[in-house]
């Protein structure tokens, strides 16, 4: 499907019936890497949204700088044209910070959020600048783009217990990446643009009921602190919030543990209407 967002034609696909939920992507990451192992079950009880941010997937780039801000944008203006809103908006790591300014612009269109795997921006220990962290940068150099991605999502996204024992998921997650890859300029447009989030000062004006959800192994430091640090200090600055963590595991708790992760956010979307 595609709707029409300002400069650009975005691709995005519903399925399911009921209370809308909008599912927001990560660095760089297109709408065909969300597990149907998540999208499935909670599209038995509720509208299920996933897009492709732009310069992924099949949406193209469009000419405005990258921001956080421009893709909460996107993702309302998506919003208000299904004309089914406010919509639960659910967004895991560099989505999770797309899904604070859609809370802090678009007030209307938003019923809770679920922060998944994220933070508020420049906070904790590790911080560093707004360009592109020395570990993206050497590990494109070194490995290639595609090896790159295999390789931080393995080592960052799953348990190395989990990684040797199911590489058919591993295997899948690199595929769908690269199946909807930006170009490698955009994908650092999208690096760059997570990296230049901060809303720290503005946290306490998110006035939704907010689920904060992060892996108890989520402690690399990719620039901006670590996962946990983070999530434990949204936690703390956004009024309405509620820290759960999922045990035993990291970055990609939807794709290394889709039914304790679809239990919680279920739960959390059943008791919020």
């Amino acid at each position: 499907m595609r709707a029409t967002i300002d400069d650009i034609e975005m691709s995005f696909e519903l399925v399911g019936e009921g209370p809308l939920v909008i599912f927001v992507a990560g660095t760089g990451y297109p709408g065909c890497t969300w597990p149907p192992s998540v999208i499935s079950p909670l599209a038995e009880s509720f509208t299920v949204v996933t897009f492709d941010h732009r310069g992924t997937g099949e949406t193209p780039a469009g000419d405005k700088p990258f921001s956080t801000r421009l893709f909460a944008a996107d993702a309302a203006a998506l919003v208000a044209s299904l004309g089914r809103g406010p919509a639960h908006v659910i967004g895991h790591s560099m989505g999770g910070r797309v899904a604070q300014w859609m809370a802090l612009d678009a007030p209307d269109l938003v019923r809770t959020l679920v922060l998944a795997a994220t933070g508020p921006g420049r906070h904790g220990a590790g911080a560093q600048g707004v360009e592109v962290p020395a570990h993206v940068r050497d590990g494109l150099e070194t490995l290639g783009y595609e090896k790159y991605i295999s390789a931080h999502q393995r080592a960052t996204f799953f348990t190395k217990a989990f990684a040797e024992e199911h590489p058919d998921v591993t295997a899948w997650l690199d595929a769908a990446f690269w199946s909807g890859r930006p170009t490698l300029d955009n994908y650092l447009r999208h690096v760059v643009a997570r990296q230049q989030h901060d809303i720290v000062d503005l946290l306490p004006r998110i006035a939704h009921p907010t689920l904060v959800l992060v892996g108890e192994l989520d402690d690399f430091h990719g620039g901006t602190g670590s996962h946990v640090e983070q999530s434990r200090f949204l936690a703390e600055h956004i009024p309405d919030a509620h820290l759960v963590t999922i045990p035993g595991a990291k970055h990609g708790y939807f794709w290394e543990k889709p039914v304790e992760s679809t239990q919680v956010i279920r739960s959390w979307l059943v008791a919020h209407g």
